[in-house]
């Protein structure tokens, strides 16, 4: 089995390039939704968090997400902390999903990663795939989603990796500003070039 790391950021429409490679039968691993189950499950990483960041936990003793938040996104050094206690936790669980799709027969599994590059998740994959948007097609898709201002969603493009950042450092790039079956029409392309080789 295939593993094609897919990047890009808010609002150039990766979940839609996800469906895609979904419906070609590629198994599909949400490393944000991984990491929300870790902070839920996994007892270990908890602790560990605990031990490093005091008290970031809801008096009912779950992780208080914004709270840790808070606390790491004010401070770059609070947050390669936490990125050393979480991301071997979501390295080892995108390891058990892959081999549970490899079990299953699937020739290609899609690891959807904001931050692929940042965590080193990249190491885990064949090829990698960023989804690209212009600037104000991206804006408006953030507005419909997170009923948010322009501004806001300006502000959240602009703290993230520009365009020339994935460009330099993916195999694929999905340009998605038109309509999904422009969308499909790429997304095939690179599952049948990764599947072919």
């Amino acid at each position: 089995m295939k593993i094609l790391g897919l990047t890009g950021g808010s609002g150039t429409g990766k979940s839609a390039a996800c469906t895609a490679f979904a419906r070609l039968g590629c198994g599909v691993i949400d490393a944000d939704a991984t990491y929300r189950t870790l902070c839920d499950t996994c007892e270990p990483m908890l602790k560990e968090i605990q031990n490093v960041f005091g008290d970031v936990f809801s008096t009912d003793g779950k992780l208080d997400r914004k709270k840790l938040g808070a606390i790491v996104f004010a401070d770059a050094q609070k947050l390669q902390q936490l990125n050393a206690i979480t991301h071997p936790y979501i390295r080892q669980a995108a390891r058990d999903a892959f081999a549970a799709y490899s079990k299953r027969g699937c020739l290609l599994c899609i690891y959807d990663a904001p931050v692929l590059f940042e965590g080193q998740m990249e190491t885990l994959c064949d090829k990698t795939c960023a989804v690209l948007a212009a600037r104000n097609t991206r804006i408006a898709r953030i507005v419909a989603r997170d009923a948010i201002t322009e501004e806001y969603a300006a502000l959240r493009i602009d703290a993230q990796k520009d365009d020339a950042f994935y460009r330099e450092r993916c195999d694929y790039v999905v340009q998605n500003d038109a309509d999904l079956d422009t969308l499909y029409t790429q997304v095939r392309k690179i599952y049948e070039d990764m599947v072919r080789k």
